[in-house]
This record gives structure tokens, sequence and C-alpha cells, in this order.
């Protein structure tokens, strides 16, 4: 485990000053904004983050899968090829989109912001996202070439840009700095990208060939449209909630669920960056081997837990304190339906660790019937959700979804690859599980007074327990390393 435990250090150690940098951003927007403008704002971001899942076609994730094995074998030709087929590639996108947003900038600016009155908006996030293809392209190369503390660097700097840009836009001209503030933030994004790249990724003159970047296009496209597919009804539809809520509950709604999911997002952002530039590289690198993928599942899986279920716990604790203190007093609904989601997230995380495995190994359409089902889960228990409890069904829906979402993963995975849940692991999510409902629950009983006491007893627990496993595998691996190799 010493490479999983060296990225997630690098990742975790860049997510924590990050989340940090980004509190100051998100507590002037809030204070400055207030949930209105807080809420575009968020629908922004959505329709840049859903528009720039489809134009980008999968390539981030693309080039690790056809670039990692290049890269580990050192082919710059090869390499190269494939980066100017994702700039290609991203270029044609390019000239299709523009054209497309100022036909149709009447219905989407109805559609994903509300009101007819944002289609300027909508034609000018047509800027940000050609600037967010580019990032991921760009952090796609990066981690196809496993550049880990590279990644690391890029997250803390690009929080750094993005907050600032969007910080000085908003506090100069407050709800008519919102979009200079996203387009802005984007800019800088790519600049943040772009630097890293030329720094990192080795560079190599007089090996591209324009057959040989077609060709890689050609194969980025290959793997992009199903994929593209597939994202959209999953991760396009989580990433296109907001839209939903707006259309659900009102603009306030959407601000109350932003909040709620940027904490959410943002308090165990190290293990998304891991699993998606450490963990997904690895898988991929040892895709056509079974009994290996299933070892890294299990290394994974038992990691995840352990991080995430002390933070979890220490979140639940501090969520009544936290939300005004990084939101506003204004901020107050969105107490209840962060509590739900951050039990939900017990379920996400240890979802992903099966789901980067079906997108490693298995075709296309097997990941594509994966996000289908977990879109619609989504979707259906949003709607249900919000219909039966208000806006707290938001939190609730997205609790009911994950676990949908699990056992789907769990038993697609299984008719793939013998990746049954050791003992330990299995015990040590239930039990995670069960405190955490625990501390929902204890609001509705005699004992509310005592939630947050209880919450930081448990956090203490597991955090305890969590130290001492990880330490422990760490004395282990540093004694099997000194080990003298005994020769016969």
């Amino acid at each position: 485990m010493k490479s999983v435990f060296r990225a997630t250090a690098l990742l975790s150690g860049s997510s924590a000053v990050s989340i940090l940098l980004s509190l100051v951003s998100t507590k002037v927007l809030a204070m400055v904004l207030h949930p209105a403008g807080y809420g575009y704002y968020g629908l922004l971001q959505s329709f840049v983050a859903v528009g720039s899942l489809v134009m980008g076609m999968g390539m981030a994730t693309g080039l690790v899968r056809l670039g990692a094995s290049s890269a580990a074998e050192g082919d710059l030709a090869a390499m190269a090829n494939l980066r100017a087929g994702a700039w290609l590639l991203t270029g044609a996108l390019a000239v299709l989109l523009i054209p497309f947003l100022v036909v149709f900038s009447l219905p989407l600016s109805i559609w994903a912001l509300g009101s007819a009155e944002h289609q300027g908006a909508v034609v000018l996030m047509g800027g940000a996202l050609c600037f967010a293809v580019g990032v991921n392209v760009q952090n796609g190369f990066l981690n196809a070439w496993h550049k880990v503390e590279a990644l690391a660097s890029y997250g803390i700097v690009n929080t750094l840009l993005n907050g600032t840009v969007s910080i000085v836009c908003v506090c100069l001209w407050h709800a008519q700095g919102i979009v200079p503030a996203v387009l802005g933030g984007t800019v800088a994004s790519w600049l943040a990208s772009r630097y890293f790249l030329w720094r990192h990724v080795p560079r190599s003159s007089g090996q591209t060939s324009l057959r040989g970047a077609i060709q890689s296009a050609r194969s980025l496209l290959a793997f992009g449209i199903p994929f593209t597919a597939s994202s959209a009804v999953g991760t396009g539809v989580q990433l296109g909630l907001p839209m939903v809520v707006l259309h659900l509950v009102s603009t306030e709604g959407v601000a109350y669920y932003k909040a709620s999911s940027a904490i959410s997002v943002g308090y165990l952002g190290f293990l998304v960056t891991a699993m998606s530039q450490d963990y997904y590289p690895r898988l991929s690198a040892v895709r056509h081997q079974p009994q290996a993928m299933v070892a890294l599942i299990h290394e994974q899986y038992r990691l995840v837990m352990l991080l995430a279920a002390p933070v979890i716990l220490v979140t639940l604790a501090l969520v009544p304190f936290l939300v005004p203190i990084v939101y506003s007093p204004r901020f107050a609904p969105t107490v209840e339906i962060l509590e739900w989601q951050l039990i939900g997230d017990l379920f996400k995380f240890s979802s992903w660790t099966m789901s980067f495995a079906i997108l490693a190994r298995c075709t296309p359409g097997v990941y594509f019937l994966t996000e289908v089902l977990g879109g619609a889960a989504m979707l259906a228990c949003t709607w249900m959700g919000v219909r039966m409890f208000g806006l707290v069904g938001l939190g609730i829906g997205f609790l009911a979804a994950y676990a949908i979402y699990y056992a789907i993963v769990r038993t697609i995975l299984l008719r793939e690859i013998p990746a049954r849940e050791t003992l330990g692991n299995a015990c040590f999510m239930l039990i995670a599980l069960a405190a955490a409902v625990l501390v929902r629950v204890l609001p509705s009983t005699p004992l509310a007074g005592a939630r947050s006491a209880v919450a930081l007893l448990l956090a203490l627990g597991f955090g305890l327990y969590s130290a001492r496993v990880l330490w422990g595998e760490y004395l282990r691996e540093r004694l099997l390393r000194r080990k003298p190799i005994l020769v016969s």
C-alpha cells in the first residue's frame, strides 16, 4: 500500500489547503450574493459542468485509459500523437459548440437558468465551456503520466486563482459580476493546468504526424461517445441536479442544495481526487489481471473507509455550527440536507471503488448500464424525496440513490470478477453506517442535547482505530522492505 499512502497523502494535503482557501471565497460569495444570487452562481457552474462533460467527450478519462501504458513505457511518439489528437478533437467540438449555444440560447436559458433573460449569459458560457474542456484535457495528460505531485500542486493553485477571480468580480459588480466570475475562473484554471502540463510532462519534437493525430482522435472519440453517454446519465444527472432543484423548489432551494453539496464534496475531496488520479490509472494498468484488480479494490475500499468514516462523523457533529460559519445564518435549511448527504457519502465512496473498476475492466456497454441505473435512481429519489419531505428530501433522496447505486455496482462487478467484500471491510462499513444514523436520529430522542458530544466520541473511536490500522500497515511494510532476501 506504499504507493496508495503516498498518493493519498499528497492529494489529501493538496485538498486540505484547497478547502481552506475555498472557504474564504465561499464565505465572501455567500455574504455578498445572499441565497438568490448564490443560487444563480450555482446554476451557471452546473451549466458549465454539464456542458463540459458533454463537450469533453470523456477525453480526460480516455487519455488515461489509452495513454497510461504508453506513458509508463516512455513511448513519447504515441503520447505526442495522442496529445495532438485530443487538441484536434477539442477544436472540432468547439467549432460546433458556439453556433449551438447561439441558436438555442433561449430554451437553454429557460431550462437551465429559470428564465428567458439570461440568453447572453448562456452564449458567454460557451467560452467558459471551451476553457473547462481544455483544463480537463491538460489534467488528463498529467494523470496519464501519473504526475501526482503536479496534480496536487495544481489543485492548490487553481483554488487560489479561481477564488481570487470570483471574489474580485463579485465584490466589484455584485450580482452583475457572477457571469464574469464563472468565465474568469475557467480561464484561470486553464492557465494553471497549462503551466503544470508544460512544467512536468515530457515534450517531443518531430514525432507527431497528422495521420497519427487523426487516428488518436478517432480512438478518443470511439471511447468518448459511449463514455459520455454513460456520464450524461450518471455524473451528468448529479451535475445537473441544481437545475432540477430549480424547477422542483426555487432559486433559493438551489443555493441551499449547492451549499450542502459543496461541503459534502469538499470535505473529502482528497478521496475523490485520489481515486481518479491514482486509483483509476493503477486499475487501468492491470485491467486484464482479475486477481490483481481484486486486490486493488479491497485495498482501496479499506483505505477509503478508514479515512472517510471518522471525517464523516466529525462533520456530522459540526454541521449545525459549520454552515453558518462557512456561509451565513441565511443558509440554515442547508443543515438538514447536508446531514443526510453525509450518511449517503458512506455508500458513495464505497460504490466508487467498484465503479472505477467497472470503468477500467468492463465494456462501455456495461458501464453505460451502470450509469443509466444510477442516474435514474438519483432523479427518481430526488423527485420522490422533495415531494414527500420537502427541501430536506434533497438529502434523503441523495442517501437513497447512493444506497441503490451501491447495490447496482456491487452486483455488476461480481458478475465480472470475484470481488466479494472481505468480512473486515463489510463489518466496518455496517458499523460506520449505524454510527452515522445514530447521530442523525439523536435530535428526535431525549438525548438531543448530547448529539454533538456523541458524534465526536464516535469519531474519536473510529479515528483511533483507523490510525492504529494505518500505522500498523506502515510499520509492516517498513519491516518487509528491511527483511533480507535469503538465497539458497
